[in-house]
């Protein structure tokens, strides 16, 4: 069975049914399902949520496949903590996909006046956002002149039945193939995916050079290749086992007002005037799941930690060889923060490190380099090294005025903002006892052995 959404589900209530909840009651896209899934965050809770009744729709709506390093670990058949490794590994073998004559995705095929985005049921997180957005979309884009592939997540604001607008970071992929084709005053044709398994998701976000052919990365993802069919209105390839495509096309020339919009930071963005999309076509299942992603919430953020961190380590290990594992976590929202632990072998490797994640990742804010005996996704054991081996005279490494990311709302114009880098390394000599019981009794020691259930 080829791996999608359903089979994803399916797998986690099999296996795994403390992992997923699921919403009889019905419940309204505007602004109530936002205020269950803070409501389960505010409890320390991230299971898949499938709301199978949603006011004013035509599908039942999934959100948080991807919202704890725990169900990303089941969907990559690994532990949470080999994640960036796993990722690395499947990134390296890529499988191309395989096109297919008629697929489930094809179901049902709404063209000219059938079209109406109003009866998907796109939500509206806050009362801050102008309208409804697609949030879990992942844009499929061909360059025009190599035919290569691009996927990527954009915010997409709902402007009308057949109309979206599309924020694009500048300077990707997606934005410079949109540029190209402006310049030739031409439309960018693209296919909007929503509902797929969250080993798409995460390929669909790797970090490729712009001659990769991502849909072959999202099969490496897959550990199988991604069978693909041909789209209905544009010259794209699209996901066979997709549950809801979007077909259009980004007009040359044509900007209109987007925003304003929650994002990653927890902070809205303001309105802006944005390319346009024409919908040309929505096709689906029978019985189409809508996957959405909660914005500005722990999912939004770390759904894209994952691909970060592989990079991020590949990066700096080319510097300090011997790097264990890279940590983005959630409270620096998986973007502006990274704890690196190394295995220190002379007095300059931290900061050698610190220099090297700067210069691989715009967005990094604050870098904090430990030993490899502090495990870097357990945060207490991060401060507890920053407290006990870091000297702000000596450790302390400040760039001024660099480059960082738009949404940081503490940034100046153009995402201009300082980045401080943390050396809390022991250094290779002199360092004082550190408490610790002998391997061999932890592991003789069992809590179990010892104590009542009710007490641990």
């Amino acid at each position: 069975m080829p791996k999608d959404l359903r089979s994803f589900i399916v797998e986690l209530e099999a296996k795994h049914p403390e992992e997923v909840a699921r919403v009889a009651k019905s419940i309204s896209p505007r602004y109530e399902i936002t205020a269950l899934l803070t409501q389960l965050e505010k409890a320390k809770r991230f299971p898949l949520l499938y709301c199978e009744k949603v006011e004013g729709g035509d599908a039942p709506v999934v959100i948080n496949a991807q919202a704890s390093r725990k169900l990303m670990a089941l969907a990559l058949e690994c532990k949470p903590e080999e994640l960036a490794a796993k990722f690395t590994e499947r990134q390296s073998k890529p499988i191309a996909p395989v096109e297919i004559s008629s697929a489930t995705v094809h179901e049902v095929v709404k063209l000219g006046d059938d079209i109406d985005l109003a009866k998907v049921p796109l939500l509206t997180h806050y009362d801050v956002n102008a309208a409804p957005y697609v949030t879990a979309g992942i844009v499929v884009a061909a360059d025009p002149d190599s035919g290569v592939r691009n996927t990527s997540y954009n915010r997409l604001m709902m402007a009308g039945k057949r109309e979206l607008r599309i924020f694009m970071a500048i300077g990707r992929h997606l934005w410079t193939l949109h540029n190209k084709m402006e310049r030739r005053n031409e439309a960018l044709p693209i296919a909007i995916v929503v509902g797929v398994h969250p080993l798409f998701s995460l390929g669909a976000q790797a970090f490729t050079p712009s001659t990769d052919d991502e849909y072959a990365v999202i099969g490496g993802m897959m550990n199988e290749a991604l069978r693909v069919v041909k789209a209905a209105t544009v010259p794209i390839l699209v996901p066979a086992d997709a549950e809801l495509i979007i077909e259009g096309k980004i007009l040359p020339n044509v900007r209109r007002e987007e925003g304003p919009f929650g994002e990653f930071t927890g902070h809205a963005v303001s309105k802006d005037d944005r390319p346009v999309i024409e919908v040309t076509a929505i096709t689906h299942r029978k019985n189409y799941i809508f996957q959405d992603v909660h914005a500005g919430y722990t999912e939004h953020k770390l759904m894209g930690a994952v691909p970060r961190e592989a990079a991020l380590i590949k990066a700096v290990r080319q510097t300090v060889p011997t790097v264990k594992n890279v940590c983005m976590p959630v409270s620096g929202n998986c973007r502006f923060h990274a704890y690196i632990s190394i295995s220190k072998r002379t007095p300059g490797q931290a900061k050698n490190a610190i220099c090297a994640a700067f210069a691989s990742d715009m967005l990094l804010k604050h870098v904090v380099i430990v030993d490899d005996d502090i495990n870097v996704f357990d945060e207490e054991q991060v401060l507890w090294a920053v407290s006990n081996r870091f000297q702000a005279d000596k450790d302390l490494v400040v760039i001024a005025n660099a480059q960082g990311s738009e949404l940081d709302p503490s940034a100046g114009p153009g995402g201009v903002n300082a980045k401080m880098g943390l050396d809390a390394t022991k250094p290779l000599s002199g360092n004082a006892p550190e408490l610790r019981v002998a391997d061999e009794v932890m592991k003789k020691i069992r809590l179990e052995d010892y104590l009542p259930t009710k007490n641990r």
